[in-house]
C-alpha cells in the first residue's frame, strides 16, 4: 500500500520591532516542482526521508518563505495560508503532512502566535486521524496549543545552523513510524523563564554545545522518540516569548514528562552561562582591531541590524564610522538597505561619481546623515548568488559603490549577505580584502569558514543584543535576564500531555 504525504509549510522568523513589514511582494512561494529539485532549507531533509521508499508517495504543495523582517501583513498570511488548505483539500486524502515552519511568525493584528494558528488550521482541516510531522527552527517558540496540534516535531540542533537537512528527515522519519507502528505519541513540554538570542546559543560553545550535544541520549532512551530545545525568539513581546525544552515519547506520557522535567532543570542550571562568547566589541573599537589584524579577511557582524534576525539592515552607522575613523582602510560594509541611494546610483552608471546622503533612509533608528560622494562601481536589478543559502532573501536592485577606499553594497531590499557567493555576485573577491563588514549576528557557516577572525559589534538597531535595552509589556515575568536571580522550579512550567 502506498502511503501519500503532503509537504508544505510557511517558514518565516519575525521580529516585531522591525519597521519594514513583510507583505506579499517579500515572500516566496516555491512550486512543487521547485520542492523536488531545489534543495530547500528542511524540505530537502524531507524529500530524501520519503524518497529512500518506494512504498511512498511525496506530494509537495506549497512552501511560503521569505528573508526574516517585520509582522507580515494580514492579508499576505492570509493568501498563504488559504492557498495551503486549498492545495490539501484539493490534492488529498494524505496520510500524513508534514509541515516546515520556523517557530518565530507572527502576523500583523493576529492575537496568537502565527506559527500555532496555521498549523492549528491544517489539523481542523485534516481532523484528529491524520497524522502531522512539523520541522522547527531552534530560534522559535512553542505554545500548548501548537503542541497539541501537530504529532510529532524536529527541530533544529546546531547554531549557526548546519543540520537542516537532518532535520526534515527526522521529522519525516518519526512521521512514518507513527503511520506504520500506529504511535499515538506523548508530548510534554516545560516553559523556561528566560530570553536567549540566538547569540549567546551557539552550539560550538558551552552551554549550549553540551545541552544540545546531549540531545542524542534523550532520543536513545527506550519509549522515547525525541527530545529538543527551542531557545524561542528573544526579541519579540510577545506572552509566548520563552526558551522551551519538550520530549516527545512513543506512548508514555509519564516518560516524557521525567524526561522533559530533567532537560529543564539542566538548562535552568546554566542559566547563567549564557553569554556572548565570541570576540565582541564597540563600533569603533572593533573597525580598529579588524584594520590591524595580521590575517584577513576579518569578518565584522553589525549585530544590532542584522538582518537574518528581521532588522531592516536600514542603518548607516558602522559605514559612517568607518568613513570617519578609518577612511583609508580596506573595508567592505556589505548588504544597506537603502532604496533610494540604490535608484541613484543605477540612474548614474558604472564609473559615475554621485553625491548620497548616509543615514537619510534611516526608519529603525533616527536618521544621522552624512553627505559623501560615491563612486558607482556596478550594480543590477536582482543579486543572484550561486550556491545553497540557508536564507534566500527575494531578489532585489542593488548597487555597489565606493566612498572613498571603502566600498559599499546598497540594496533596494533587506539581503542577508550569509555566504561567499553574495560577495562574488557584486563583483567582490570576499578574500582579497582586510574587513568584510556584515549584517548578522554570528557568522553563518559559508562565512564562517573563510573568516580569519570574527568580530561581533555591539551596536545599537532592533536587534540588540542586550535585552535589559528593549520595552517589555506582555512577555511573562519575572524573567531571566531581566530580572536577575529568582526562584523558579520546572514543575509549575509544564504542559501537555499530562494527566
Amino acid at each position: 500500500m502506498t502511503l501519500r504525504i503532503a509537504i508544505c509549510g510557511i517558514s518565516i522568523e519575525i521580529m516585531l520591532a522591525s519597521p519594514m513589514q513583510t507583505d506579499a511582494g517579500a515572500l516566496r512561494t516555491y512550486s512543487p516542482a521547485q520542492m523536488r529539485d531545489d534543495d530547500l532549507w528542511m524540505i530537502r531533509g524531507m524529500m530524501a526521508r520519503l524518497g529512500e521508499d518506494k512504498a511512498i508517495e511525496a506530494v509537495p504543495l506549497s512552501w511560503v518563505s521569505a528573508l526574516p523582517g517585520g509582522a507580515v501583513t494580514q492579508a499576505a498570511y492570509a493568501a498563504a495560508k488559504q492557498e495551503t488548505l486549498r492545495l490539501l483539500a484539493a490534492n488529498g486524502p494524505f496520510d500524513g503532512v508534514l509541515v516546515a515552519n520556523h517557530g518565530a511568525l507572527e502576523v500583523d493584528g493576529l492575537d496568537r502566535d502565527a506559527d500555532t494558528d496555521f498549523i492549528s488550521a491544517i489539523r481542523q482541516q485534516l481532523g484528529p486521524k491524520v497524522p502531522i510531522g512539523v520541522a522547527l527552527d531552534l530560534h522559535g517558540d512553542m505554545t500548548a496549543d501548537l503542541l497539541k496540534a501537530a504529532t510529532v516535531f524536529s527541530v533544529l540542533r546546531t547554531a549557526p545552523h548546519r543540520d537542516d537537512k537532518e532535520t526534515g528527515y527526522r521529522a519525516a522519519d518519526m512521521l512514518l513510524r507513527v503511520i506504520r507502528e500506529k504511535l499515538a505519541p506523548r508530548k510534554v513540554a516545560v516553559r523556561l523563564p528566560m530570553l536567549i538570542p540566538g547569540e549567546i546559543a551557539v552550539t560550538s560553545e558551552g552551554p549550549a554545545k553540551d545541552l544540545y550535544g546531549a540531545l542524542p541520549g534523550y532520543d536513545a532512551i527506550p519509549g522515547m522518540l525525541e527530545a529538543n530545545i527551542l531557545v524561542g525568539f528573544a526579541w519579540n513581546d510577545r506572552p509566548w516569548t520563552a526558551a522551551t525544552v519538550f520530549a516527545m515519547a512513543e506512548s508514555d506520557a509519564a516518560l516524557a514528562k521525567a524526561q522533559a522535567l530533567d532537560l529543564a532543570r539542566r538548562m535552568w542550571a546554566r542559566r547563567a552561562e549564557f553569554t556572548l562568547r565570541m570576540e565582541t566589541a564597540e563600533v569603533d573599537e572593533g573597525l580598529a582591531r579588524a584594520a590591524a589584524s595580521p590575517a584577513k579577511p576579518v569578518l565584522v557582524s553589525d549585530s544590532g541590524d542584522n538582518t537574518t534576525a528581521g532588522a531592516a539592515g536600514d542603518l548607516t552607522h558602522v559605514l559612517q564610522a568607518a568613513m570617519s575613523r578609518a577612511p583609508n582602510a580596506d573595508i567592505v560594509v556589505a548588504g544597506i538597505t537603502a532604496p533610494e541611494t540604490v535608484a541613484r546610483l543605477l540612474a548614474a552608471g558604472p564609473g559615475k561619481t554621485v553625491e548620497i546622503e548616509l543615514g537619510s533612509e534611516h526608519i529603525s533608528r533616527p536618521k544621522t546623515r552624512l553627505k559623501v560622494n560615491a563612486l558607482m562601481e556596478a550594480g543590477g536589478e536582482a543579486l543572484r548568488p550561486g550556491g545553497f543559502q540557508p536564507i534566500r532573501a527575494k531578489e532585489s536592485a542593488w548597487a555597489k559603490a565606493r566612498i572613498g577606499k571603502v566600498i559599499a553594497t546598497f540594496h533596494a531590499r533587506p539581503v542577508g549577505i550569509v555566504t561567499p557567493d553574495h560577495f562574488t555576485a557584486m563583483g567582490i573577491d570576499p578574500l582579497a580584502h582586510q574587513t568584510l563588514v556584515v549584517k548578522l549576528g554570528y557568522l553563518h557557516p559559508r562565512l564562517e569558514e573563510i573568516a580569519a577572525r570574527h568580530i561581533l559589534l555591539l551596536s545599537d538597531g532592533t536587534s540588540q543584543l542586550d535585552m535589559k535595552r528593549l520595552k517589555w509589556s506582555a512577555l511573562p515575568r519575572p524573567a531571566w535576564p531581566l530580572d536577575g536571580e529568582f526562584e523558579w522550579a520546572p514543575e509549575g512550567a509544564v504542559y501537555g500531555d499530562i494527566e
